[in-house]
């Protein structure tokens, strides 16, 4: 219930209706919203088998194989000695406070409630947008904000896992 109010905000938030949406562009965030259901699913049971934080040990250099598998071919002729030192430090510093906290949000929180929670990035957007940029929202637009804020105090107040899976690790 909590995810279709939050895509109905996104969707008032977006305002499809009015015929400027870019086929691609609705394409391409399909294509998104699977990627990070992908990633939310994979990431709870990583999180369910193994403990601390050792999940993260697999999930970045997989994430990091397949991100160079798909933009590799296309920036390898601008890639620098110097770039290289820097991806790879920004590589092991930025990923690892966010997805540790989204690991240990994975091991209490249903699917259901993580992913509705990160629903609140477009109005933590319009908010950014209004605040910073002087941006206006719309009636839609605050309308849409207000379900997606609603929808995501409704799942963190009922998306708790009713049992978080201990972690199956061997201590050899």
């Amino acid at each position: 219930m909590w995810a279709l109010a939050a895509m109905g905000g996104v969707l008032a938030l977006t305002e499809p209706w009015h015929g400027m949406s870019d086929p691609w562009g609705v394409l391409l965030a399909i294509g998104a919203a699977v990627c990070w259901a992908a990633y939310i699913l994979l990431t709870q049971r990583a999180g369910d088998q193994a403990a601390g934080l050792q999940a993260l040990a697999i999930s970045i250099p997989v994430a990091g194989i397949v991100a160079t598998v798909v933009v590799g071919p296309s920036v390898l002729g601008h890639i620098t000695w110097q770039l290289v030192v820097i991806g790879l430090g920004l590589a092991l510093l930025m990923p690892v406070i966010p997805f540790s906290l989204e690991l240990f949000a994975l091991r209490r929180l249903s699917v259901a409630a993580f992913g509705t929670l990160m629903s609140l990035e477009p109005a933590i957007a319009v908010a950014v947008g209004l605040t910073f940029l002087g941006q206006i929202p719309s009636v839609g637009a605050i309308v849409g904000i207000l379900l997606v804020v609603a929808a995501g105090i409704g799942a963190a107040r009922t998306g708790q896992r009713s049992i978080a899976p201990a972690a199956n690790v061997s201590t050899s």
